[in-house]
């Protein structure tokens, strides 16, 4: 008697029936996270919260809810999640090759600790933005040693950019920031006087004051767009890192923020003036003057990005890396 044959689209004998549970992208991403190097790396963040909570708290006020004298601090609390985007987006480059680094980790988190005590009883002398500014780099100095201490120095060389990046949360000091601000008000004052001498608007110019027949104004820090030079240098940064290759490059699109920023506030300034001398006084001192800023910011971003788009002229475009090594597909490829 003859034995059938088996049928093909039924599994052979003692095979579990059960399918067995996938593992999901997201259940795969979790079990990465919960590394042993990645907790550790989390609560080096949260107990640095609390060594640094007073001058935290600090900054935070004054970030949101600061007067004209602290609204340079504005930008500060968005470095820290602008930073940490940079790194999850380039993490398949930062995080190839991890090790523990731990004679230049504990150098670094000695520094950051001492300075934060330098920065604590030489608070009188130094006063008190200069104290918090040395706090917070303080704070940025043990958030970088407690990276390279978790993943290494080849890890800090590869995100080197991002985690830089996070210098600009300490406020800029005074000193630091009137030479770049004195730029933009001598630099707004040449190009709002061009364009009165363009438009043929009679116009007497004496250092940042510009005399017109009915109306005289003076370009003050307070209208040198503080928070817009930042912005528009921060942008460069991030904008040149992320699509020029080359440093010569990424370095001119910076140094062309300062002139962007001279000239839309020098338009701002000559729109202002010729509508109070030839239309209503009020226009220096109305809404438009306070809030109107944020169209010829908006006109910044796009000379920005012209500047950027020239500067990307005859670069190859930038093609994505295959998920898969090259090794590992010419073997798949020959499986299949």
């Amino acid at each position: 008697m003859s034995t059938p044959a088996p049928d093909p689209s039924l599994p052979p004998a003692g095979q579990n029936l059960t399918p067995r549970p996938r593992a999901t992208p997201i259940a795969g991403y979790a079990v990465r996270m919960g590394s042993p190097r990645n907790m550790l790396f989390l609560i080096f963040v949260i107990v640095s919260l609390f060594v640094f909570q007073i001058p935290l708290r600090a900054l935070l006020h004054y970030s949101l809810w600061g007067d004209n004298h602290y609204g340079k601090y504005s930008y500060t609390m968005a470095i820290p999640l602008i930073s940490i985007a940079l790194v999850f987006f380039e993490r398949s480059k930062i995080f190839t090759s991890v090790q523990y680094c731990i004679r230049t980790g504990v150098i670094l988190l000695l520094t950051g600790v001492i300075l934060n005590w330098f920065a604590e009883r030489a608070l009188p002398q130094l006063g008190a933005d200069n104290s918090l500014s040395t706090k917070i780099l303080a704070l940025v100095i043990f958030w970088l040693a407690g990276f390279i201490l978790c993943y290494g120095i080849r890890a800090f060389r590869a995100g080197a950019f991002p985690l830089l990046f996070l210098l600009l949360t300490v406020p800029i000091p005074d000193w630091l920031l009137d030479k770049p601000i004195t730029a933009v008000q001598y630099g707004s004052t040449e190009v709002c006087s061009l364009l009165f001498n363009l438009a043929g608007v009679p116009a007497l110019r004496n250092g940042l004051e510009i005399s017109l027949p009915r109306t005289t104004i003076e370009v003050a820090k307070q209208c040198a767009g503080i928070h817009s030079t930042i912005a528009i240098f921060i942008i460069s940064l991030i904008f040149g890192h992320l699509y020029l290759p080359s440093i010569w490059k990424k370095v001119v699109l910076v140094l062309f923020a300062l002139p962007v920023v001279c000239v839309t506030n020098g338009l701002r300034i000559a729109s202002l003036t010729l509508l109070a001398e030839y239309v209503d006084p009020s226009y220096l001192h109305g809404s438009l003057h306070h809030n109107g800023g944020i169209g010829f910011f908006l006109l910044a971003l796009l000379f920005l990005f012209a500047i950027l788009h020239l500067l990307r002229i005859g670069q190859s475009p930038h093609r994505p890396k295959s998920p898969i090594p090259r090794g590992e597909l010419a073997r798949n490829s020959v499986k299949s």
